[in-house]
């Protein structure tokens, strides 16, 4: 089918945007897009507002599952690259990051920079625009943490705003951005602010004992230390998602209260709870191999032997097999702990 040129934006036609993303479950597009620009951008939500469409922004495709064989819209993946410095003081240093940058490359310069406060978070696949939306976190680190604001083009007015982090109402894998502005906003760039010099201590046993087997002491602790101990501890874990189809993690750690807790710690001695903040988790990848599914395989999707938190694609063609496996294992936690355990990647 013939592509369309819109305002010097190429248009593709019937395109199946599921090969864009690391699940590789098929669906088809009636509109796929790349934009590189805001100018860019603008063009395309002219062109979604003259065709009355729904729209679907794509960053790196790690956490976004299709479900739809035909999306009847336009899938407008996210190219916008590039990040600037543009603070600095003798403690922090402030970047804005376009949204189309890759996240695991940022750490990277982050930390051959020697600045601190993302460096947990290395390995996590991506684009920059995913952060705010899911407050991404990794060991004990998350971007509320580091997080100054959001430039974003609102889709209605076709203005562009700055929030505030308090605006955007980050919590645990969730934000404005998934709620009340939810395709309200598309994210241009963020701004982060880094610290220079020595990082927090690590906050989780996992990543203690890795920087411990290492022979580094506290006292030494470099953000170059705790991103090769993450990198390690990940490559280990987790499948690479150019060789094993999955969406990283796939579900989300479940937050309990003080009371529950204590019961768990006496009905599983040595389970691995975590208070972050005034919150307690429990890893939701220990419910699901302790459910007995760790390296399990059902409807095309196989629960991964390295990581249970990881549902990796063997054969699944479409979202109902997805959809099939995440139910029995949702199901299976729940029989045992009593425990609902909900998805993290977002949905088309």
């Amino acid at each position: 089918m013939k592509n369309i040129v819109f305002e010097n934006l190429e248009i593709f036609q019937d395109i199946d945007f599921g090969k864009f993303t690391t699940m590789k479950l098929s669906g088809r597009a009636k509109y796929f897009t790349v934009v590189k620009s805001v100018e860019d951008f603008s063009a395309a939500v002219h062109f979604l507002k003259k065709e009355n469409i729904p729209f679907f922004i794509l960053g790196g495709g790690s956490n976004t599952i299709v479900r739809s064989e035909f999306f009847p819209g336009i899938v407008i993946k996210n190219e916008i690259l590039g990040f600037e410095q543009v603070f600095e003081d003798d403690k922090k240093i402030e970047f804005k990051v376009n949204s189309g940058v890759n996240w695991d490359e940022f750490v990277r310069f982050a930390v051959l920079k020697n600045l601190s406060g993302c460096e947990a978070m290395a390995m996590i696949p991506g684009t920059v625009g995913a952060l705010p939306i899911q407050n991404v976190g990794a060991y004990g680190q998350e971007v509320v943490d580091i997080l100054k604001g959001v430039e974003v083009f609102e889709i209605e007015t076709e203005e562009i705003k700055t929030l505030s982090k308090e605006e955007c109402q980050l919590s645990y894998r969730d934000s404005i951005f998934k709620r009340d502005k939810k395709d309200k906003y598309f994210v241009i760039s963020i701004n982060l602010e880094l610290s220079k010099g020595r990082p927090e201590d690590p906050k989780y046993e996992t990543l203690k004992n890795e920087l411990k087997k290492k022979g580094i002491k506290e006292e030494d602790l470099t953000s170059k230390d705790v991103m090769e101990a993450v990198v390690e501890i990940r490559s280990r874990k987790l499948p690479d998602p150019e060789e094993i189809p999955s969406a990283g993690s796939f579900f989300k750690n479940v937050k309990i209260t003080e009371s529950i807790a204590e019961d768990f710690r006496k009905k599983y001695p040595g389970i691995p709870i975590f208070k972050v903040g005034n919150e307690y988790k429990i890893p939701t990848g220990w419910l699901i191999e302790q459910a007995g599914l760790k390296g399990k395989e059902f409807f095309g999707m196989r629960v991964h032997p390295g990581s249970a938190l990881v549902l990796t694609n063997i054969s699944a063609k479409s979202y109902d097999e997805l959809a099939q496996a995440r139910k029995m294992i949702q199901d299976r936690v729940f029989e045992k702990f009593g425990l609902k355990i909900e998805q993290e990647p977002l949905e088309i």
